[in-house]
């Protein structure tokens, strides 16, 4: 007996009468005929006799009955299951550096707590440690700075970004005065430029722009946070330069002045995978909907 046989001998069952079971699998009273009557020919006795216009269960089929029942009842459990794949009623694990964790990446995930059916686990840390997730499987998905990747992760550029300059109040109106400002000003403002870590893609790019203006430019501090070079910069400490969403959250202090400048720096923000781990629907739902964010 196979899926669709027990499915119109578990109904009839259920039904008492042909026609119920038609309506309750919505399709005809010949068809479920026809399967019934294949039924028992491949059985070779019979499931149902007609008694006074009526339509009754042989022994057999009563004998029958509980295991079919247990088998349609996995079936529905089965159904259920691949009804809620096809949903995305799933888990996702995203990761990012926290400055993009917490302006990209939030109101992705509120979102879809509010219209999808699925859980998130959103992760934070830098880029090498996201691409280390990928590859073990511990994420589905990465967001981050740069385009540069490991092999076997695939990236895909989401949009780009220039960094920003965060300059002490102290020397604002000399910065103001320069048009354009350049990074030479930034170096020669009188205030220490903080450095960012080379581990990180900006802070490489931040470096070979600074090596190119002066190549033996020496940092006094390194930091691998921009927002600590920010808050350095918030307590007069030097000038930092830092991704346009940690700028902003500094942007309502009186202490600090951002400030654009030439030739800019543009950051890229990427969407990671691993080439080896196929993406499950959730993912290309949340994807869709990262894009049109």
């Amino acid at each position: 007996m196979n899926l669709r046989q027990l499915e119109v001998f578990y109904s009839i069952m259920q039904s008492g009468t042909v026609s119920g079971a038609a309506k309750n699998l919505n399709v005809s009273q010949p068809n479920i005929t026809r399967v019934l009557a294949h039924t028992e020919q491949q059985l070779g006795f019979p499931l149902f006799e007609r008694v006074k216009g009526r339509l009754v269960a042989t022994n057999e089929a009563r004998a029958l009955l509980p295991e079919a029942e247990r088998v349609y009842q996995q079936l529905g459990t089965f159904r259920s299951m691949t009804n809620k794949i096809k949903k995305g009623e799933q888990h996702i694990r995203v990761g990012a550096p926290p400055v993009l964790a917490s302006t990209v990446l939030t109101p992705i995930v509120a979102k879809c707590l509010k219209e999808e059916q699925f859980s998130v686990e959103l992760l934070t840390g830098h880029q090498n440690q996201m691409c280390d997730s990928l590859l073990k499987n511990e994420i589905d998905l990465a967001i981050c700075f740069g385009g540069e990747t490991p092999y076997s992760i695939e990236q895909v550029t989401l949009f780009e970004k220039e960094l920003v300059a965060v300059i002490p109040a102290s020397h604002a109106k000399e910065a103001q005065k320069a048009s354009p400002l350049t990074i030479s000003h930034l170096l020669n403002l009188g205030l220490p430029l903080i450095g960012l870590d080379e581990r990180d893609p900006l802070g490489r790019q931040l470096n070979n722009l600074v090596q190119s203006c002066i190549p033996d430019y020496q940092y006094v501090v390194n930091v691998r946070s921009h927002n600590i070079a920010a808050d350095l910069a918030l307590h007069q400490a030097g000038v930092a330069v830092v991704d346009p969403w940690t700028a902003s959250q500094f942007a309502h202090y009186s202490q600090v002045s951002l400030f654009s400048f030439t030739p800019s720096i543009t950051i890229s923000v990427s969407l990671l995978h691993a080439e080896s781990y196929p993406l499950s629907i959730t993912a290309k739902s949340f994807i869709e909907k990262l894009k049109k964010q």
